[in-house]
């Protein structure tokens, strides 16, 4: 199982900006593909997609990042993939860190004391990532940003431009159209606790990913996520999961035109041969069967 530490990708890249220990700034290129590695954010992050799409799954949500686009991560654990479209050009990506400490002293500057948030669905923003939609202004930003790396620049002098270039970052993005899905995160960056193991599950049972990786998600070992996870819901995740599919998978085969081999995919199951066996067992009848009677 992939595992990317960003605190050691960081220590590991000699090219790195740095100001301080507070914002930490790099340039990101590859030409391998990742799928749903486990990563720890330890700072809170944005990162924007240059070439190549980035998808995120998070405890309260699952986002698709394409080229031209961004996403904010606060600090914690994740399942990323970086997919490449372009051989030639690969996956790259402008990567910003930065700490709690540095925007709590800067909040004023950046917000101006002003809230936009009251007329926003709660629904919408509930999670602890904000897609950054692609924007002409922050286009413009990140071409000057990836010069930074480029030739023989002055890297004392870049990085003593790194708290200015930030606020801007922040300027722009809070300004853009839906800009208040980036403040909510700035705004809740004090509040973030661990991640409720029920929100977890009814948010991502239908993903294909193993109980390690669900445990990563919960950040706790594989042992106590089966303990909680027991104390929580009663029976162990596998049978739970197996449940909440089955019932999805039912609720779809009364209320969609969908075929059998569709919903057995969108519920999570892996073959629809698997899909069918399961739902035979619960139901005592072909799911084929159960549409018909619908």
């Amino acid at each position: 199982m992939d595992q990317l530490n960003c605190r050691k990708i960081i220590e590991q890249d000699k090219n790195v900006l740095s100001w301080n220990e507070d914002i930490r700034i790099m340039h990101y290129q590859t030409h391998q593909e990742i799928t749903r590695a486990n990563m720890c954010v330890h700072m809170n992050m944005i990162s924007i997609v240059l070439q190549g799409q980035k998808e995120i799954l998070g405890c309260g949500t699952k986002r698709t990042v394409s080229s031209g686009s961004g996403v904010f991560m606060k600090k914690g654990s994740y399942l990323v993939s970086d997919k490449i479209e372009d051989l030639e050009k690969g996956y790259e990506s402008i990567i910003m860190f930065f700490s709690d400490n540095w925007l709590q002293s800067q909040i004023d500057k950046i917000i101006n004391g002003k809230n936009t948030l009251h007329t926003q669905s709660e629904e919408v923003l509930n999670g602890d990532i904000a897609l950054l939609e692609e924007d002409e202004v922050m286009n413009s930003f990140m071409t000057q940003i990836k010069l930074y790396f480029e030739g023989n620049q002055d890297k004392e002098r870049l990085q003593n431009l790194l708290p200015f270039k930030m606020r801007e970052l922040f300027q722009i993005l809070i300004s853009a159209p839906n800009g208040y899905h980036f403040e909510k995160r700035l705004r809740s960056l004090d509040t973030h606790q661990n991640p409720d193991l029920v929100a977890l599950m009814q948010n991502n049972y239908k993903e294909n990913i193993s109980l390690e990786q669900y445990a990563f998600l919960a950040n706790c070992s594989l042992s106590t996520f089966k303990r909680k996870f027991m104390q929580t819901f009663k029976t162990n995740p596998g049978k739970w999961i197996m449940q909440r599919r089955l019932e999805e998978s039912y609720e779809l085969l009364k209320n969609s035109e969908k075929n059998v081999t569709e919903i057995a995919y969108e519920v999570g199951f892996e073959t629809p041969a698997h899909f069918i066996a399961s739902f035979k067992l619960k139901y005592r009848n072909t799911p084929k069967k159960i549409q018909q009677l619908m």
